[in-house]
């Protein structure tokens, strides 16, 4: 089934960029809904919404509001590289597994969570905007950070290497500021501690012994950002 989805959506994405290349030839340049690609390089200033995904425990930062930065600029003819670092403060559920189920949970965490990255981009449309848009596609490596840490516990979040793809369209009115909107998710690696798989006083532990002690899991950030052109 996932081999049908990734070759539908190739095949969805060559079709738009064979017809997008098509599109631009034969048109009267005044009547063009085309527009040639003014400026190289961007940087945005982004805000958005981080949401969590697949932790069986319960314990990781949770979702939360996101801000931060990307810089983009174009390497040869639509592809581009970028990178994008996002900030956001919030909270994680803290546990003892030490203790029975009744007094497990010892409430709510503060806690700071980063994300970064660095991708290569294909514009969509190629060097020009299609009716001042321009769909665009990312996929990267980067590294996901936070504190949380459990010294009861022997939990502790780390930096894991995150697998990054996404998409998104920008906006190009022309000037020196466009506006973009973007879903990027990182795939990344977790591990919980043996100790919560251990049973308590009243015989219970944190998870089952079926659950994964590694597992992967994603984080699905949905940003909008406002940028600044320039280098022609």
């Amino acid at each position: 089934m996932r081999e049908r989805v990734k070759a539908l959506l190739f095949g969805a994405v060559a079709l738009l960029a064979a017809t997008s290349v098509q599109a631009q030839v034969g048109h009267d340049p005044a009547k063009s809904p085309y527009a040639d690609l003014e400026y190289s390089q961007e940087l945005t200033l982004l805000g958005g919404y981080l949401r969590t995904r697949h932790d069986p425990a319960d314990i990781l930062p949770k979702s939360r509001p996101m801000f931060g930065v990307r810089y983009e600029a174009t390497l040869t003819g639509p592809l581009a590289i970028s990178a994008d670092i996002i900030s956001g403060l919030g909270e994680r559920n803290v546990v003892d597994p030490s203790k029975p189920v009744a007094t497990r949970n010892k409430g709510t965490q503060s806690n700071a969570l980063v994300e970064a990255d660095i991708a290569a981009a294909l514009n969509l449309t190629g060097t020009r905007s299609w009716h001042k848009l321009v769909p665009q596609i990312r996929a990267g490596l980067g590294l996901v950070r936070s504190a949380a840490k459990d010294d009861s516990s022997g939990y502790g979040f780390g930096t894991p290497f995150a697998f990054t793809f996404g998409g998104g369209v920008k906006y190009v009115p022309g000037g020196r500021f466009q506006l973009r909107a973007d879903i990027t998710e990182r795939v990344f690696k977790q591990t919980y501690p043996d100790t919560y798989y251990r049973l308590a006083s009243d015989n219970t532990a944190v998870l089952p012994t079926t659950t994964s002690r590694s597992f992967y899991t994603h984080h699905a950030a949905l940003t909008v950002g406002v940028s600044y052109l320039f280098a022609r």
